[in-house]
């Protein structure tokens, strides 16, 4: 649903509610999985959630041409809801796509106050000990990484 509903307001941003399917594909080096929220086709290019964040994880034991084993994919994934927990408590933010290889995890979200973001950077990489969390934020307001993976 290309662009938002014009009378949403992002104080209506609810994790809770959120919808997720599970595509897979293929990159340069192996499988890949996207975990979608499809829920946040609603909140597409709404000006307030125009900056897209990416939390990249390079796996500690990487599988290339495969997927994370199970024990590190556990981490991850407790280390997304740590990371997804920052997110939103930093003002309006959706958390849009999961992207798993077998070199890396990386976690894209769409929020408000970019401002956030050095902050979050930190306390992340303070209190996350077992990975390196890297992070990037880009202006993305046709939320355009959203959609390649939605077309």
């Amino acid at each position: 649903m290309w662009p938002f509903k014009k009378n949403q307001s992002i104080d209506n941003l609810n994790p809770n509610t959120d919808k997720w399917s599970v595509l897979q594909g293929s990159a340069d080096d192996g499988p890949m999985l996207i975990r979608i929220n499809t829920s946040a086709q609603n909140w597409a290019q709404h000006p307030s959630l125009n900056i897209r964040v990416g939390f990249a994880v390079p796996l500690n034991q990487p599988n290339p041409g495969g997927l994370p084993d199970a024990s590190e994919n556990l981490v991850l994934n407790q280390l997304e809801d740590v990371i997804s927990g920052y997110m939103s408590a930093s003002g309006p933010a959706i958390h849009a796509l999961s992207i798993t290889t077998g070199t890396f995890k990386e976690f894209v979200f769409y929020m408000q106050n970019s401002d956030a973001i050095p902050g979050i950077h930190q306390t992340l990489q303070t209190e996350i000990t077992s990975h390196d969390v890297q992070c990037m934020a880009e202006h993305d307001p046709e939320w355009d990484v959203y959609k390649s993976f939605t077309h």
